[in-house]
């Protein structure tokens, strides 16, 4: 007879306040520091808008940045929720909106042919395969890109807790939002890297241009400190949680002759 599928894992819906409560409490201090970036961002980019006499090129990558912000502020809350694979396709659309307005910042005579791009092909000329080598680590930004597309598209990689070696027994997947330490913490510093990495950018372009605050220099370098710090401690957190929730399920697995016993009663019942 058909084995039933529930032996192997069930199908669950997690209490979204449970998983806002741990995930919580597991990202601790990397939260605020995620924050203070954004809004340090905003200021960039408010500033940018308002520069006197900003060229095309500028005020595309206003558009550009804004569109940035809205996707690691996407995932942030997207993570909170425990949305991992949602969450990840709000970063890679920053990886490649943040690739863009790298090309355009170096070739800004090229953004009217951007902004006019209108057909696949036209478009398509602008998308991080075809820029990669024409920016500034180009080729490292493709490989992030295509490392989280390989768990976004539907494979078999990309399940809910998007690890194709855990065994499925004993695990369940969830409708949902659902909490699984290490996904969510390689997901969140991804983000965070991305948000440090585009705040410097951005100063670093208009350092001459625009009247920055005369802190911001500062704090931003002692952000890209912390950050590096907090990052460090999420992860060794996130490691010893799931190892210790990976090991108490393994301790609830069946032997392989449990397994057999329990096969062979259920042969019997049809």
């Amino acid at each position: 007879m058909p084995r039933p599928l529930k032996i192997l894992k069930g199908i669950v819906e997690q209490d979204p306040s449970v998983t806002r409560y741990r995930t919580s409490e597991l990202l601790g201090e990397t939260t605020a520091t995620a924050e203070v970036i954004l809004k340090h961002l905003s200021t960039c980019l408010r500033l940018l808008l308002n520069k006197d006499r900003a060229s095309k090129a500028e005020q595309s990558i206003v558009d550009l940045g804004v569109r940035f912000w809205n996707d690691i502020r996407a995932a942030n809350i997207l993570i909170k929720e425990g949305f991992i694979l949602s969450a990840m396709m709000m970063e890679r659309d920053a990886i490649e909106t943040r690739v863009v307005a790298e090309y355009l910042n170096t070739h800004p005579q090229e953004v009217e042919v951007w902004q006019k791009a209108e057909t696949y092909k036209e478009r398509r000329r602008f998308g991080i395969n075809e820029l990669k080598g024409k920016v500034a680590d180009g080729e490292s930004w493709k490989d992030l890109f295509d490392l989280i597309s390989s768990y976004i598209h539907p494979n078999d990689k990309a399940r809910p807790a998007y690890s194709k070696n855990r065994p499925f027994f004993g695990y369940n997947l969830y409708l949902g939002g659902f909490y699984d330490p290490a996904p969510i913490a390689i997901s969140f510093i991804t983000h965070l890297s991305l948000s440090v990495n585009f705040l410097k950018t951005i100063i670093d372009w208009y350092k001459n241009d625009l009247l920055f605050p005369i802190e911001m220099s500062k704090e931003v370098e002692i952000l890209e400190e912390t950050y590096r710090k907090q990052a460090n401690a999420l992860k060794e957190r996130a490691t010893k949680e799931q190892t210790a929730m990976d090991e108490k399920i393994q301790a609830m697995r069946l032997t392989p002759e449990e397994k057999r016993k329990l096969f062979q009663f259920l042969d019997t019942l049809g």
